[in-house]
């Protein structure tokens, strides 16, 4: 868990650095939560496959269950960022809720659904 929380802070950090750049000369949330959100992604899919689950798991599968899991939670939280600053929330604070909201629900479905580990085989 100590390593998913590490790749989830600096995930976290590579994402709220590009959206704070990008909000402003976009003036759009989405555009620029997008683009924060798929370099962070990247990083995201790869650090966790590799490092934190350690998954033997083939990226063709591993990854289509990554992109769906992603696809619906950038939705989820794009659309509670949206309502936040039009409700009048700095966008730099803003940024934060969606993350709270989101971050427990995905330890569980990345462990479980998308980076499972085949199960040691007894000799």
């Amino acid at each position: 868990m100590l390593r998913w929380a590490v790749v989830g802070v600096s995930t976290f950090i590579i994402d709220y650095s590009i959206f704070i750049m990008l909000y402003g000369p976009v003036s759009s949330v989405f555009l620029a939560n997008f683009i924060a959100g798929a370099v962070g992604t990247t990083y995201n899919y790869v650090m966790h496959h590799k490092w934190t689950f350690k998954s033997d798991e083939e990226h063709s599968r591993s990854g289509i269950k990554y992109l769906l899991t992603l696809v619906f939670w950038w939705f989820v939280g794009t659309s509670i960022l949206k309502f936040l600053i039009v409700a009048g929330l700095d966008p730099r604070l803003a940024k934060f809720i969606p993350v709270l909201v989101v971050t427990p629900f995905n330890y569980f479905v990345l462990n479980f659904l998308v980076f499972k580990r085949r199960p040691l085989r007894r000799q």
